[in-house]
């Protein structure tokens, strides 16, 4: 048997009092919990709700939220508090689950869709959505994993619904405005059938059913509802996409050409035509002007020879003779009495003058 004196009494009681406080520590720890102002939470007793703190997205609907989910709450006796902040549970006894406050995206995969004009198009979905009712979503989903799992079979099936019910013109536009063309030559290319309805239309179509299918899950799609965010054809309608858009451009880019060339035969023809007539003009002013150095060449000359027309006439021999024995080819046989030969000898005499006299002179 243990005996406590007076000298280890003080040890006792300073033992006791770290082990009460531990405990207290340990009990408040448990009781107390904190919800951020980006969560909602649910707190279960053995498992089943018996209070939901729930932080509505902010919005038109929120005030709306509130009170549904208050009345709907309080049909089973479950309290309900709003907003965050520090909060106190049952310790041992109740747990706390928290959900996410804030918008999660969700993205689909591409999917081959056909049109109700046999076109086959990707389309490529995306959406806004949060926890609305975490109560409802605890009870039905319970993961974020499990609520995006959920959304594809309800956002995918409502999004090929729409779709395959329109022809390709409805998907591709939101309304009848003019379509702006690089060229005008591309103009018929680019009239297309009129749009009744227009894409805005198909994605409030499937945003509402989605939207409608989510409630019974607690979850609900933001006001920006479902977004189409790709659109792209099939490879063989692509292929001929593309092919007619490159036979369109070559049909105008013959045309420039044509046309080019059309202008390139005017501006040749027009420029041949002005050479011609710059030639003939500046041929006539040449012979014009020759015509003239001629007429005073001969009124030169005539006034030259008319003073002696020996001289003239000895001066066309030689011309004469230049013109005929010009040639190294040529081969000229003289006799001693002909005045060419005496020329060539030196003996300048008159033209007609005999050999004998002029020796008989010497």
């Amino acid at each position: 048997m243990v005996m406590i004196t007076q000298r280890n009494k003080p040890a006792v009681i300073s033992a006791a009092t770290v082990v009460l406080v531990v405990i207290a520590v340990i009990i408040l720890s448990a009781s107390l919990y904190t919800v951020d102002e980006t969560e909602q939470a649910v707190v279960t007793q053995f498992g089943k709700p018996v209070r939901v703190i729930i932080n509505p997205i902010e919005g038109s609907r929120k005030e709306e939220v509130v009170e549904r989910l208050e009345a709907e709450y309080a049909k089973e006796g479950i309290s309900v508090a709003e907003g965050d902040g520090l909060r106190f549970k049952v310790p041992f006894v109740q747990a706390v689950k928290r959900f996410e406050r804030r918008l999660l995206r969700w993205n689909g995969y591409p999917e081959e869709i056909p049109t109700k004009d046999l076109k086959y198009i990707w389309v490529d979905s995306t959406a806004r959505w949060y926890i609305e009712d975490p109560l409802l979503f605890f009870r039905t989903i319970g993961t974020e994993e499990q609520a995006h799992a959920r959304l594809d079979e309800i956002i995918n099936p409502n999004t090929r619904n729409s779709i395959t019910k329109r022809d390709l013109i409805e998907v591709v536009r939101t309304d009848n405005r003019d379509m702006e063309v690089e060229a005008e030559e591309l103009r018929e290319t680019a009239e297309v059938a009129e749009v009744k309805e227009g894409r805005p239309k198909i994605v409030a179509e499937i945003t509402a059913a989605s939207r409608e299918r989510c409630a019974a899950y607690g979850i609900s799609i933001h006001e920006s509802g479902v977004l189409i965010k790709g659109l792209i054809y099939r490879d063989d309608v692509k292929e001929n996409v593309e092919l007619r858009m490159i036979e369109e451009r070559l049909r105008i880019a013959m045309k420039y050409t044509s046309e080019g060339q059309g202008k390139f035969e005017e501006i040749m023809g027009n420029k041949e035509r002005e050479v011609k007539t710059i030639l003939s003009k500046a041929y006539k002013e040449a012979k014009e002007i020759e015509g003239v150095a001629d007429a005073k060449a001969i009124k030169i000359y005539a006034e030259a020879y008319s003073k002696d027309p020996e001289f003239y006439k000895f001066l066309k021999t030689l011309e004469l003779y230049e013109e005929a024995i010009g040639s190294e080819k040529t081969k000229l046989i003289l006799g001693t009495d002909n005045p060419l030969f005496e020329l060539m000898k030196g003996n300048l005499v008159e033209t007609g003058a005999k050999p004998s006299q002029k020796g008989t002179a010497e």
